[in-house]
């Protein structure tokens, strides 16, 4: 039993998944905000399965694969489903007959595969990941296809005019086909690239501060629309970490 306690958590996790896809497989028109507050769940799942593997001393093969079957589901294949639900929703992608807006979204499990299949052969994990984490990225594009149900949101849920006057000028570019269409593509790229990213376990650094004190701000402010924010800080603080750590190299 207590061998296995992280794994039962990690089946937690894929228990969210699992449950986000019922939810949206409805067609209910709140099912991709159901299907994101069970994406948040899953992801504190995931953080503490890890977690509790290692404070039990019981990390194994088990748990690592277990792991990344679960992150599949809950952080590959439910965000581009949501990602597919606004296309259709937005008019982008036609419900009958062929169209090849329908299956872009795939191109997000697909890369979230190829990159937790990566992780696990790796047998130098080195100071951070590499390329952008599955967890990271699938709440990211799940978030930002929740900014158009934002957008629909009462003026008084923003804190003040200049914020919702803000908020709904982002309409525009949200409503962007070409936004949508290649978005998926962008993300699986960051997602399998080799750009060191970085990882908040061990020793932290000033860049890994920088990044939890702008998405402290990120998420005060724009609650709704943080995803992509968090997403760009999450990329900038790591380019820049990385940069430090080629000068502090070749100084030394």
């Amino acid at each position: 039993m207590k061998k296995n306690l992280a794994n039962y958590i990690t089946l937690g996790n894929l228990l969210c998944g699992l449950l986000a896809l019922q939810w949206l497989s409805l067609g209910d028109a709140q099912a991709p905000f159901y299907a994101f507050a069970l994406m948040g769940l899953a992801a504190v799942l995931d953080f503490f399965d890890g977690f509790t593997a290692r404070w039990l001393g019981a990390d194994g093969e088990m748990g690592k694969q277990l792991d990344s079957l679960a992150d599949l589901v809950s952080f590959g294949v439910v965000p581009g489903l949501i990602w597919r639900h606004y296309m259709l929703e937005l008019g982008f992608c036609s419900s009958s007959g062929f169209c090849i807006n329908q299956y872009v979204w795939m191109l997000i499990p697909l890369a979230a595969a190829w990159r937790l299949a990566r992780f696990n052969v790796q047998s130098d994990q080195g100071p951070g990941f590499v390329g952008v984490p599955t967890p990271m990225m699938g709440l990211a594009l799940a978030a930002w296809s929740l900014i158009p149900y934002a957008l629909k949101l009462p003026s008084e849920v923003w804190i003040d005019g200049v914020l919702n006057n803000f908020i709904y000028g982002m309409l525009g570019m949200f409503n962007q086909f070409l936004v949508w269409l290649y978005m998926p593509l962008l993300a699986a790229f960051l997602m399998v690239g080799n750009t060191r990213m970085l990882a908040f376990k061990g020793k932290l650094g000033v860049w890994h501060y920088a990044f939890l004190g702008y998405s402290v701000l990120a998420l005060l402010v724009l609650p709704f629309a943080a995803g992509p924010l968090l997403l760009l800080g999450y990329l900038i603080c790591s380019v820049l970490a990385n940069f430090a750590a080629k000068q502090s190299n070749s100084t030394t």
